[in-house]
């Protein structure tokens, strides 16, 4: 009984060699390297995405692009011929196809093209941008004014009481500034109802928003900021100060960020100091209207180095900017919230006091043009996305 146990053991084992010897001589047959795949394509400069599992290639073109007269690049393994060939100027008005051929083996891509919108909104609680111009705390008016006067072929007022997502989708991005004395809380109409969803909609399906002072923490109404953290928060009817008051983009960070597209979109638009700050607001009266985080509690009790990293780990927010002159990462004051399920579009919250757009004791302050600057290349920075 034992000789024949040790007849079938013996073989099971010859059967799995002979099946291990067929494997083997299958996986080492000589096959080509060379894959009929499209491996980068742009359009007029702009990257698109190449997805080889679904068989799609989707090119977002900046606004304004001539979507009949677009010249594409293409790019594929040694070998491969792709058509139309690198170097076409085609009419991308129409879904078109890209093969790509090794030998015998074709592979079709559908080529998807979409130009972004050139609009950039201004959101606002007034029924009219003049209402809100005559009506409104006198840094939402700055603000609006200078959002017009630097983008006049583009802008357009929203009013928060009447828009819809279909609305929205005509917009490429969204800026929302809001300001006030004896209370951080946005006005339910931002907070409740149809606009709410809205702009819910509006940021999960791609949509770009800046926001600006006390309309910081939208991030959070829209369920897009889940940190919890946007608890140092100032609405006071503001002081006197002879200081020149800064901020910081990466001097003190463990991981610098001032090679972000927030300073460095528009090269020369923003200004430092011996110290590596931007300074924000010259000596005189100030609101001090503070909308930040506090980010003492994520690793640890305290602020320690390595908190900004662990927010943007958590949350998938960059920490752009605190206040010039702070030692350790401890309240981010300027933050991207890049795409995160089920968000894909992309926000960018300026809540540091400093950045005020209008002195109420009605000089000029001396750094306005780097709040312009901040404000600018993020706008221009969004709106490629």
């Amino acid at each position: 009984m034992i000789n024949k146990f040790k007849y079938y053991i013996l073989c099971i084992l010859s059967l799995t060699m002979f099946m291990a010897c067929d494997e083997r001589e299958i996986y080492d047959e000589d096959l080509d390297s060379v894959l009929n795949i499209v491996t980068g394509l742009t359009g007029n400069g702009t990257k698109a995405t190449v997805n080889d599992l679904q068989g799609t290639i989707n090119l977002v073109l900046p606004p304004r692009t001539d979507v009949t007269n677009v010249e594409l690049e293409i790019e594929a393994p040694d070998g491969v011929q792709v058509d139309p060939p690198s170097g076409s100027v085609l009419d991308l008005s129409q879904r078109q196809e890209i093969s790509a051929t090794y030998g015998n083996s074709t592979r079709n891509y559908q080529l998807i093209t979409r130009v972004l919108p050139s609009k950039i909104g201004f959101l606002g609680a007034a029924e009219s941008y003049d209402e809100l111009i005559a009506n409104a705390d006198d840094d939402i008016v700055a603000a609006a004014q200078w959002v017009n006067e630097t983008y006049p072929e583009d802008f357009e007022y929203i009013n928060a009481a009447e828009v819809t997502y279909d609305d929205l989708e005509e917009f490429n991005v969204v800026v929302f500034y809001y300001d006030q004395v004896g209370s951080s809380e946005l006005p339910t109409l931002f907070t409740e109802g149809n606009s709410k969803s809205a702009f819910i909609q509006y940021v999960v399906e791609g949509g770009k928003m800046l926001l600006g002072g006390m309309a910081t923490s939208y991030a959070e109404t829209i369920g897009r900021d889940k940190s919890g953290m946007q608890t140092i928060q100032g609405n006071g009817e503001g002081f006197d100060s002879p200081d020149t008051w800064t901020i910081d983009g990466g001097v003190n960070f463990v991981n610098s960020k001032l090679n972000h597209p927030v300073y460095t979109f528009n090269p020369g638009l923003i200004e430092f100091d011996e110290n590596g700050f931007i300074p924000v607001i010259d000596g005189g009266f100030r609101e001090d209207h503070n909308n930040l985080w506090d980010a003492s509690t994520l690793l640890g009790a305290g602020h320690q180095p390595g908190q900004f990293g662990e927010f943007e780990r958590l949350y998938n927010g960059a920490v752009l900017a605190v206040w010039g002159g702070v030692a350790d990462e401890c309240c981010p004051g300027i933050i991207e919230f890049q795409p995160k399920p089920p968000y894909s579009g992309t926000i960018i919250a300026i809540g540091i006091g400093g950045i005020e757009w209008n002195m109420n004791d009605g000089r000029t302050n001396d750094y306005r043009d780097n709040i312009e600057g901040i404000y600018k290349n993020s706008i221009d920075y969004l709106s490629t996305l």
